[in-house]
């Protein structure tokens, strides 16, 4: 970070401007209380259906008056540049610039919620759309590159195929609505086919894939059904595709004209309600381009990780940081200062080196009026924002500290797969399925102090694997060669896997359903097959009892499982838990110097949407039982996140939140020494700590959801 920026601190701020709010009588007042509460930066959106109001005229003066307003008080300003809605006359340009759905409605022009002119729905592939979006980018970056208060560039607000049409994506969750599937203009279908041909290389190869007879190209039918499975993966990550390339050129263009004067980011928004599926959001398709990468974070430990892991080693910048819940009518939660430090050391202990939050003002227009707001509507002082402006101060008065800080290193990793999440829509009508069982294991294992990575299958190489000592892979119905490969010769060497049922059930390579369970020969590593899927019990549940001891767990616990039970038969493998019914449910087995589990539910799915504390603790059972990794943790007590970071310099920052809503006593123990006592840097509170085995040990008193930091030697 510090090589990024001009000066060092942690860009510190919020989102001000997204024209036409806040009215420009109320700048001058709103950036210097900003300036008095020790924000030291703010972020302005350059839209391009607001100032680029015709073809030949570009208005900054709105812009203008800011960058200089915020000069004045000395705020670093992000410029975010806005495409998700066109001006109106892209339209009268473009009759054909509308995306079409696959019931063939023409989507757009329509406004967004908060956004009450443009329009919304134009197609990615309509060339002659996009060449006038790229020409707005080279405007504004050429207008504001050397202006002093310039301190970063984000180029992708939440980029997304819908344009933040929430009514359009539902259908992810829903197949029902298929119909609103996009896009299926005639400039998607001709350049679908186009990047077939760029995969496939061979007619021959695509129709072994999809298990066609085409004799070119120009045959390949757009789905139009879920029944299939390779040609929808295909369709879906076409778009994922033409995203990706949209933000590599907004990327090419900024730099070409900024010339290295400014470090330049695009951030995302968060997975579940972004589905791949419907968005075309993969963030490790994106996140690979900036100096920075950013996010819009929700009260969400998951998408802090996934972030931080796509970033592989840049800089974090929370870009929009929401507090508030949106929209009209939802009444918002009362914020404490609690609430603001959870926010804001979550992210700290995830590795994030700024914090943009949303927004200053309160929105008045549209349906988002009138919520996430710092101020009051009028602008007056809210509670939560000293809150944040004490949080800001603890931030700065560290940041020496936090620029070189890393959090402790992830032995652990879950697969972040969109191909998989498509197939998980595909077969069962709900993508949920999939984010949900990613959701409920990140959870049990984050409830029980580990840090987790995500990796994706672009990143399935022996040099990233051996990172890592355990793989946990949550409804791994769509794998694929190469993942599977690299999974077998990666247990061989000592590494742990945990999988879910129906493992690599699906051959992406040739389009039908794998013979033997594990699919792609991995039985063999797992010494069991499946037998057969049967459905749920007649209860409605997957009900699994224990049967020895673990960890967290003893014999004859009981597990709920989710949607299917998959009769295990060991071919070598340990029997671990049992079904209801009597059939083997979890083996685990011996792989070369490594360990194969495999569980024959879907137990993440339902730790997610049942709670039941059963779940969590086998899923961290699991990975205590066949690697245990050595992190902070309780002696005493429960329900406490503990996160610890250093920096070379011997200095630790140590940050405790109890994860109850009543007071908590725990027994905090570190692996490693602390040479002194810790400060608390809001209350100043000192934490003494005793000598235990090779680390040191704490006692320490909690108030409800209370978030400590503690810093030192």
């Amino acid at each position: 970070m510090r090589q990024l920026l001009k000066e060092e601190y942690i860009p510190f701020g919020s989102q001000y401007y997204r024209a036409p709010s806040p009215h420009a009588g109320e700048w001058e007042r709103d950036l210097d209380r900003m300036a008095a509460l020790g924000f030291n930066t703010v972020k302005f959106w350059v839209q391009w259906r607001w100032n680029h109001p015709t073809e030949d005229e570009f208005r900054f003066e709105d812009i203008d008056r800011l960058m200089e307003l915020a000069l004045a008080r000395k705020l670093h300003v992000m410029l975010n540049t806005i495409f998700d809605v066109a001006p109106a006359w892209i339209y009268r340009l473009y009759p054909d610039a509308s995306m079409v759905t696959l019931d063939g409605r023409r989507i757009g022009p329509q406004t967004q919620p908060h956004r009450q002119i443009g329009g919304l729905g134009y197609c990615f592939n309509h060339d002659g759309v996009i060449s006038h979006f790229f020409r707005f980018l080279a405007a504004t970056v050429e207008r504001y590159k050397e202006h002093p208060a310039l301190a970063i560039w984000n180029v992708g607000s939440e980029p997304e195929l819908t344009s933040s049409m929430a009514e359009m994506r539902l259908y992810a969750d829903d197949a029902g609505r298929m119909g609103d599937m996009l896009c299926y203009c005639p400039n998607c279908q001709a350049k679908f086919r186009l990047w077939l041909a760029g995969k496939y290389d061979s007619i021959d190869r695509l129709n072994e894939c999809w298990n066609r007879n085409y004799r070119s190209f120009d045959e390949a039918e757009l789905p139009i059904t879920r029944n299939t499975f390779n040609d929808l993966i295909d369709w879906r990550m076409f778009f994922v595709h033409t995203l990706g390339e949209n933000v590599r050129r907004r990327f090419e263009i900024a730099r070409e004209i900024d010339q290295g004067r400014h470090p330049i980011m695009c951030h995302h928004v968060f997975v579940q309600g972004f589905p791949v599926t419907s968005t075309a959001n993969d963030p490790w398709n994106i996140g690979q381009y900036g100096d920075l990468h950013g996010f819009t974070q929700m009260d969400d430990a998951m998408m802090i990780d996934v972030l931080r892991s796509c970033a592989r080693g840049k800089p974090v910048i929370s870009a929009e940081m929401l507090a508030l819940p949106g929209y009209t009518l939802d009444l918002p939660a009362i914020i404490d200062a609690n609430t603001v430090k959870r926010f804001i050391f979550s992210g700290v202990a995830g590795n994030q080196k700024g914090f943009i939050f949303w927004q200053y003002r309160p929105e008045i227009l549209g349906r988002e009026a009138p919520t996430w707001g710092l101020s009051g509507l009028d602008g007056e002082e809210t509670p939560w924002l000293k809150a944040y402006a004490e949080a800001g101060r603890v931030l700065q008065k560290n940041a020496t500290f936090l620029l070189d800080a890393v959090p402790q290193r992830a032995r652990i990793a879950l697969l972040y797969h969109p191909e998989n999440q498509i197939f998980g829509w595909a077969a069962t009508g709900s993508e949920k399925n999939v984010t949900d069982s990613l959701l409920g294991t990140h959870r049990a294992l984050y409830e029980h102090n580990h840090v987790i990575d995500f990796i994706h299958p672009r990143e399935f190489t022996p040099e990233i694997l051996l990172q890592y000592r355990v793989i946990y892979i949550p409804f791994p119905y769509l794998l694929g060669q190469q993942v599977c490969s690299a999974l077998a010769e990666w247990v061989e060497q000592g590494g742990v896997l945990i999988g879910e049922a129906c493992f690599a059930g699906w051959n992406l390579e040739h389009g039908h359903h794998e013979k033997v369970l594990p699919g792609y020969g991995l039985d063999r590593i797992f010494g069991a097959r499946q037998y057969t899927a049967a459905p749920p019990d007649p209860s409605g549940g997957v009900n699994m009892v224990l049967t020895r001891d673990l960890p967290y767990l003893k014999s004859g616990a009981e597990i709920q499982g989710s949607i299917v039970k998959e009769l295990l038969t060991p071919d070598g493998a340990e029997v671990l838990a049992r079904f209801e019914s009597g059939e083997p449910a979890i083996t685990s087995a011996g792989y070369g110097r490594g360990r194969a589990i495999l569980i024959g539910s879907y137990i993440g799915l339902a730790y997610h949407r049942s709670k039941l504390a059963a779940n969590g603790e086998l899923i961290a059972s699991l990975v205590e039982m066949a690697a245990p990794l050595d992190r902070p943790h309780l002696t005493s007590g429960r329900d406490i996140r503990i996160d610890l970071m250093r920096n070379g310099e011997g200095e630790v920052m140590l940050i405790l939140q109890n994860l109850r809503h009543n007071e908590a006593e725990a027994m905090v123990a570190l692996p490693e020494p602390v040479a002194g006592p810790l400060r608390e840097q809001f209350s100043g509170e000192r934490l003494l700590f005793t000598a235990q085995g090779g680390g040191v040990q704490a006692a320490v008193h909690f108030a409800p959801n209370e978030v400590k930091v503690y810093c030192g030697r």
